[in-house]
């Protein structure tokens, strides 16, 4: 299993993104992971459902400092196996081109997050298991992307 803050590095190599987007990023990473790897998660860190969407607390501390510029990529190499990087791009393939505000509203109409969020109150989590009750009826992938 994979720390979110490495799976955050591979994503802000992959792609130009903001801390917004990454989170959102990594929520589909997770579910991605989950869906095709029979529950088992990419990283372990808990994603809370906050007012803008799905957020890794940790990695949203982390990058909070740049605002919404684009995150600059960390010139060390990434500590991801194979499977996870396989499942970080497949959530790329089918999310990277969407802007932060277009994913907000995609998560905001997701039982996940929509059963996590409650208006002023203090954030709570998203489970792993509602994410994978989701997303396994949810997300299709094409058998060459299962095999890759």
């Amino acid at each position: 299993m994979a720390a979110a803050g490495e799976v955050a590095k591979y994503i802000i190599k992959s792609l130009p993104v903001d801390n917004l987007k990454l989170q959102k990023l990594l929520y589909y990473s997770q579910a991605v992971h989950l869906t095709l790897n029979d529950r088992a998660p990419l990283f372990p860190e808990p994603i809370e459902a906050w007012d803008y969407g799905p957020v890794v607390p940790s990695v949203y501390h982390e990058y909070k400092s740049y605002g919404f510029d684009i995150l600059p990529p960390a010139d060390e190499p990434v500590n991801l196996g194979l499977n996870e990087i396989r499942a970080v791009d497949m959530a790329l393939a089918c999310f990277g081109e969407m802007s932060g505000p277009e994913l907000i509203n995609y998560t905001h109409g997701e039982p996940p997050w929509k059963d996590a969020y409650r208006p002023g109150r203090p954030s709570r989590v998203i489970t792993l298991d509602s994410m994978y009750r989701f997303f396994k009826d949810n997300l299709e992938f094409t058998e060459d992307e299962i095999k890759s």
